[in-house]
């Protein structure tokens, strides 16, 4: 018999509540035991979330014992592994905890709101035999495996210039998650929030992004302040590879979200976002493969072949985000059950994609002037974060 793992969950959002009935549900050797929000009505009551009014998620999970306290679930529960949901805010301190316990985590992005947090949460990681997975959402599309598949095959050579868009209008989401709304109090700087599309390029380089130049265009659509619409970074590793980014959550923008493009010394990729009635579309070229050389479409979008197998054997293994969540969910269970010692997307991966993201802000916040790029595993690190704290020290 597999295998049973207790599962608890923290924070019951939207996002929360599905992602512990999906693992529940759709992996076979996950146990929903346990859930924790500061909010009892998200376990007990009715409530809207997205705009449709879900029934107490009690009725939906009987065995799940609810919890206000997480430290006290952490301690109560027994658990194996925990699903933490929180604000994009206020993941590092949970998955520290539960480290700390040896209890396994599954951490929604981006890692870390701050180089403190980055500091702590890997040297949680560093004395803890328990795993952290980064449920990087991007990473299980279908299309990025093929963009993988395609760099390993040597299809596309090295990629010297790499483009990512994300564009989500999102403040229909301001009420019901206010920690997304800007104010003067909570700014909210779109380019933190790079985690979706930096992920997808990064799994196809092995460098570091070190240097980032990042500009913001302000408030200009609501006037709000702190709500800056559109920031874009350009971030250069050491052999010179460029990275591209355009994050923004204010816009009138009618397209898919996601877009992205490769340049290699061989070949190119992209993947364009719906537009209207256009569906998105996946092309490459290669000088490599015969017949490759014009502009070809893949047939791949947003389901990885895996589901089909797994869907066979249970039709409630494909969730979340065109199934990436729950293709991403299963290589954790598998590394899980033979034992890995080594999460498939874990902490280091999560931190090479959250960080630059925070430079990218320093730079915007001085009007451009370039940020170098610093992680915990760099000899300078250490230096680094005494300097930065002295400088904040000083203010």
């Amino acid at each position: 018999m597999k295998r049973k793992f207790r599962l608890g969950g923290v924070g019951l959002g939207h996002r929360g509540r599905s992602m512990l009935k999906w693992a529940n549900d759709g992996i076979d050797s996950f146990e929903a035991v346990a859930a924790c929000d500061l909010d009892p009505d998200r376990f007990y009551s009715q409530c809207n979330l997205a705009g449709r009014n879900q029934g107490p998620l009690k009725d939906e999970l009987p065995n799940v014992t609810f919890y206000r306290d997480y430290d006290e679930m952490l301690e109560k529960a027994g658990l194996d592994i925990v699903l933490v949901e929180t604000p994009a805010t206020c993941h590092a301190e949970f998955c520290a905890k539960a480290l700390k316990r040896g209890i396994h985590v599954y951490s929604d992005i981006p890692s870390v709101a701050s180089l403190a947090e980055a500091d702590m949460l890997w040297k949680a990681q560093q004395n803890s035999k328990a795993l952290l997975m980064t449920g990087a959402t991007t990473c299980g599309w279908g299309f990025v495996l093929a963009l993988q598949d395609l760099v390993r095959k040597g299809l596309l050579g090295k990629p010297y210039a790499m483009d990512a868009e994300y564009i989500h209008d999102c403040r229909y989401l301001w009420a019901e998650s206010p920690w997304r709304k800007p104010s003067k109090e909570n700014p909210w700087y779109p380019i933190a929030y790079c985690t979706h599309s930096l992920g997808p390029l990064l799994s196809i380089i092995d460098e570091d992004l070190k240097r980032v130049t990042c500009l913001s265009t302000g408030s200009q659509v609501t006037g709000l302040e702190g709500a800056d619409d559109l920031m874009t970074a350009t971030y250069q590793t050491p052999s010179g590879v460029i990275v591209r980014q355009t994050c923004s959550f204010i816009n009138n923008c009618k397209t898919g979200h996601h877009s992205f493009r490769v340049f290699g010394t061989e070949g190119y990729f992209e993947h364009l976002s719906s537009r209207g009635s256009e569906p998105e579309k996946t092309r490459f070229n290669s000088k490599v493969l015969y017949g490759a050389d014009k502009i070809t479409e893949l047939p791949v979008s947003f389901k990885v072949n895996e589901l089909q197998e797994w869907t066979q054997k249970n039709a409630k293994a494909d969730f979340g985000h065109g199934g990436a969540d729950s293709y991403l969910m299963r290589q954790f269970e598998e590394t899980l059950l033979n034992g890995g010692t080594q999460a498939p997307c874990d902490l280091k991966a999560g931190l090479r994609m959250t960080l630059p993201g925070i430079f990218a802000v320093k730079s915007a916040l001085n009007g451009g002037m370039p940020q170098k790029i610093f992680y915990p595993w760099d000899k300078e690190w250490g230096d680094f974060l005494q300097a930065e704290n002295q400088l904040v020290s000083a203010r």
